[in-house]
């Protein structure tokens, strides 16, 4: 009788205990739980209403109908959550869960990432997207994930073009002018190669920077330049193609390696509801739109011959071998598969 009651008197003492370990146990998984809902707050420099804004919507709607409403997107446009470089940086940490980037703006977590900027690395935009869907994506893949980045679609913002208050046709016309650029070595280099003064500039200083003469030039696209009203301070845009502007969605590796397989699958299906290709040609064609608006508002456009173009496309391995070199091992083989799939993208 007193053995029996001891048992009982222990085994009621072990009772709560083990319910304790179960309601811990319970609360622990309750994250992964398939009906709980997930909200991602996506950091965005798009001004509200722009495309770049609606296509991020779009991403969103897109996958709260692939998760059944279980992952919630929320934009945050005009850079809301901070800068590129900070924000980035959050991500990584789980502070900020998603966001769009211009891929020189990733190249500050991953440099590699800088390479897919070139300028005058692909014959075609055809020949870009080949190249970044086919070759290039799996690389980028694997380099984000290694710095705390899951890849989750290409974005895109058009070509570079040159803009100033003259025409630069041609290299030598460049020489000596003071050429402004986002923080990159990729471009400040090729800048430096063709003989111009690279002058790197945040975004707030380029208007007064090309009005009063500090600065000449710079490199960007349509879709910035002209809502931007930096066309009415550099009214010329020399159509150049200098160099691919494409935007990267990702998402916190922690945070989306945490979700149960199936969520990341309807994730990942949310995410490509959309084709890229559908994504670059509505850009591209807003590109247009705006530059022809520019052109009947009196801005100038001038196109370069193909002669002018071979001009700017020569002697460019020593650049590239020198960059490519700078990143070691990852630079090497990303530019590998640039390269190879150039050959296999011409055909």
């Amino acid at each position: 009788m007193t053995t029996s009651l001891c048992t009982t008197r222990r085994t009621t003492r072990r009772a709560p205990r083990r319910a304790l370990t179960t309601l811990a146990l319970a609360a622990a998984l309750a994250p992964l739980a398939a009906s709980a809902q997930v909200e991602l707050k996506y950091a965005s420099a798009a001004p509200p209403g722009s495309l770049f804004a609606k296509q991020i919507e779009r991403l969103a709607a897109d996958i709260a109908a692939e998760t059944g409403g279980k992952v919630k997107v929320n934009p945050f446009h005009n850079a809301q959550l901070g800068g590129e470089a900070d924000v980035i940086g959050q991500i990584v940490r789980g502070r900020v869960e998603m966001g769009g980037f211009a891929a020189a703006a990733l190249s500050l977590q991953t440099p590699e990432i800088g390479l897919l900027q070139l300028p005058f690395m692909f014959d075609s935009t055809a020949q870009r997207d080949c190249v970044l869907d086919n070759h290039a994506k799996p690389i980028v893949v694997e380099n984000l994930a290694k710095k705390g980045l899951h890849f989750v679609a290409w974005g895109e913002s058009g070509v570079n073009q040159i803009i100033g208050k003259k025409a630069y046709p041609t290299p030598a016309d460049v020489k000596g002018a003071k050429v402004a650029h986002f923080p990159g070595k990729v471009i400040s280099e090729f800048w430096r190669h063709v003989g111009a003064n690279p002058v790197p500039t945040s975004s707030a200083d380029l208007a007064s920077g090309l009005q009063t003469g500090l600065l000449d030039a710079m490199a960007t696209v349509p879709v910035y330049y002209i809502p931007s009203g930096l066309n009415k301070i550099a009214p010329t845009l020399t159509k150049v193609d200098l160099s691919a502007a494409m935007t990267v969605n990702v998402v916190s590796k922690s945070v989306y390696d945490k979700w149960p397989a199936d969520l990341r699958a309807a994730f990942d299906r949310g995410a490509a509801k959309t084709p890229t290709a559908q994504v670059r040609s509505e850009i591209r064609a807003l590109n247009e739109q705006l530059l022809k608006g520019h052109k009947d508002a009196g801005g100038t456009l001038v196109d370069v011959t193909p002669e002018q173009r071979a001009l700017w496309q020569k002697d460019l391995a020593p650049y590239y071998a020198s960059i490519v070199k700078d990143l070691g091992e990852p630079g090497a083989k990303l530019f590998a598969a640039l390269e190879a799939g150039k050959k296999v993208c011409a055909k």
